[in-house]
């Protein structure tokens, strides 16, 4: 077998090759009218597969479970042990083509529930895991605007609005989950407030942020 060239391309050094990124979001849960269920993974995506063309780090693909806490009801989610297993089977594979550092960008709060998880990951896999969090209020002006953006987007923003039809937009009609969560509770109340709207230039500004990030992140380690 030929030398790989490891220096082809654009890449910011060999070292890239051993970083790869993960996307980790939810494929199945409401947001609205004028956005898809698989918002949180389809954002996440974008995020991790634009810093990896932007640095040369490897694209590892998505991470298809996902988890929730138990009173936030909007959509279908997993147990924790499933997204566990499921980062176990990709970062598994990821060590076979040479990845010894993996980045998950993670667009969707419930996985927050398995960052107790990464410390027991690293030993057990012998790597290194580095989780990085966007979080954006549920369905609202922030997620609304970065949807757009990205091109996923699509209806009547007024529609969007009508919160009893709509209870997931902002969580405002969570109930539960405003009653278990404070900062859930703090969020709705905002959403409900001042409503949501399309800002491109917010959407704009909070993905490049987020790329950005990301992509610092990398070049730290290279």
């Amino acid at each position: 077998m030929q030398k790989l060239r490891l220096n082809s391309g654009k890449v910011l050094n060999e070292r890239v090759h051993k970083v790869g990124i993960l996307a980790m979001g939810s494929f199945l849960e409401n947001h609205g009218a004028v956005l898809p269920i698989d918002t949180d993974i389809k954002i996440a995506s974008y995020i991790a597969l634009k810093a990896s063309i932007l640095t040369g780090a490897k694209f590892l693909g998505v991470v298809i479970p996902s988890t929730e806490f138990s009173y936030v009801k909007h959509g279908i989610h997993n147990k924790p042990e499933d997204v566990v297993n499921y980062l176990k089977f990709i970062i598994n594979w990821g060590k076979k083509i040479g990845i010894e550092e993996f980045i998950i960008v993670n667009c969707h709060g419930g996985n927050v529930i398995i960052n107790d998880y990464i410390k027991d990951l690293e030993k057990e896999l012998k790597v290194k895991i580095w989780k990085i969090d966007f979080f954006f209020t549920h369905a609202a002006t922030e997620e609304v605007s970065i949807g757009y953006v990205i091109g996923i987007v699509e209806g009547s923003i007024e529609e969007h609005n009508k919160f009893n039809k709509y209870p997931e937009v902002g969580m405002v009609g969570l109930e539960e989950a405003r009653k278990m969560n404070k900062d859930i509770d703090e969020e709705a109340k905002k959403v409900e407030k001042n409503g949501v709207i399309i800002d491109e230039n917010l959407g704009k500004k909070l993905l490049d942020k987020a790329i950005e990030k990301v992509v610092n992140k990398i070049k730290s380690l290279v």
